[in-house]
């Protein structure tokens, strides 16, 4: 899975807490199960800090002040506590809003400032890993914010480039085949009376050029509704861009259909769009693996596992409808390993 490594990670992390602060507190007396409790507390929050990030951050700061004010460890352990706080603040400032984020650092803070009454130093050590980490997060944040913002900028500007080509191709078109027929009707109404073979001709080469301008606007309009210019490593390639290490495996797509190649290009589009904006995820994995009658699509991140809001662009819904009209299926949420995953099966006659 993507975030074996961070849960990995995260698993350490919260060993080192509990052999830091479980020899520590023996230091103390021999540790009654409650204070054990309190200890285990610390270092299961700071495991599942990237899936719950609230909750591992208010948890882990509630069970660190109790640790500190029952005196379950002696005071100079109390930086690994701290070390703790500040594991589960990052993911906050990441993950969630502003406005949901600020009270928490401010109760943090205040309880930092607080701990000063059982320990003189407690504000010089808790308060910094309270709010750096905080505000490294938020700055992770804001650049992702940008990143996103360049993302949906570039997609909007190669949108309205590729419709103003096909206005020009629907110009050109138009243009020179009612040119034709103009000038073949005209021949024809002059020589209808006189001779009639001629006006045959030019209705003849009136049909086949109407004809042959019907074929080339249902091409050109196929153009704008799908597109037959979908190239998903450049749209992954713009995804890194926005920091999100994306790892691709494609297989098959040059031999779908045009209209299933847009589908399987704006299912990318809108979940890679998503992870950006939403998943506040470090890395995501796309799959395209197309077989003789259908094509599977997998996007997953290693975010938060949030779903995106109702009324962010058309989301999840314009997937699904692109996906459902098809004939094909599409699955999305959160899964147990954390994180989100989009998956979408279209079916094709080759």
């Amino acid at each position: 899975m993507i975030a074996t490594r961070e849960f990995a990670a995260d698993a350490a992390a919260a060993v080192v807490v509990l052999a830091v602060c479980g020899v520590a507190a023996q230091e103390t007396g021999r540790p009654a199960w409650w204070q054990w409790a309190l200890v285990c507390a610390v270092a299961g929050s700071v495991a599942v800090r990237r899936r719950w990030a609230l909750p591992a951050a208010v948890v882990t700061f509630a069970a660190s002040g109790a640790v500190l004010t029952f005196s379950v460890i002696p005071p100079y352990a109390a930086p690994g506590l701290c070390a703790a706080v500040a594991l589960t603040q990052f993911p906050v400032a990441v993950g969630l809003p502003l406005s949901r984020s600020v009270p928490e650092l401010a109760a943090a803070v205040a309880g930092a400032a607080a701990l000063g009454l059982l320990w003189p130093a407690a504000p010089l050590v808790a308060v910094p890993a309270v709010a750096v980490p905080w505000l490294a997060g938020r700055l992770v944040r804001h650049r992702r914010d940008l990143a996103e913002q360049v993302f949906q900028e570039r997609a909007a500007r190669a949108v309205a480039e590729e419709r103003l080509r096909i206005a020009r191709d629907v110009h050109d078109t138009v243009a020179h085949s009612l040119s034709m027929i103009a000038m073949k009707a005209s021949v024809a109404r002059h020589v209808a009376g006189v001779r009639p073979e001629e006006s045959g001709t030019a209705l003849e080469v009136i049909e086949t050029a109407s004809r042959e301008a019907l074929v080339e606007m249902r091409r050109t309009v196929g153009l704008l509704r799908g597109g037959d210019d979908h190239d998903l490593r450049a749209l992954t390639g713009r995804a890194e861009q926005s920091g999100i290490r994306v790892e691709s495996s494609i297989h098959g797509e040059d031999n779908l259909p045009s209209g299933v190649r847009a589908i399987v290009f704006r299912v990318v589009q809108e979940a890679l769009t998503n992870v950006i904006r939403h998943a506040a995820a470090s890395r995501c994995t796309v799959a395209v693996d197309a077989s003789a009658d259908s094509v599977t699509v997998r996007v997953a991140d290693d975010g938060t596992g949030t779903v995106p809001p109702e009324g962010a662009g058309h989301g999840l819904r314009g997937m699904r409808e692109r996906v459902t009209g098809h004939g094909g299926t599409l699955r999305a949420g959160p899964y147990d390993g954390g994180g989100f995953v989009v998956t979408a099966t279209i079916p094709y006659r080759p």
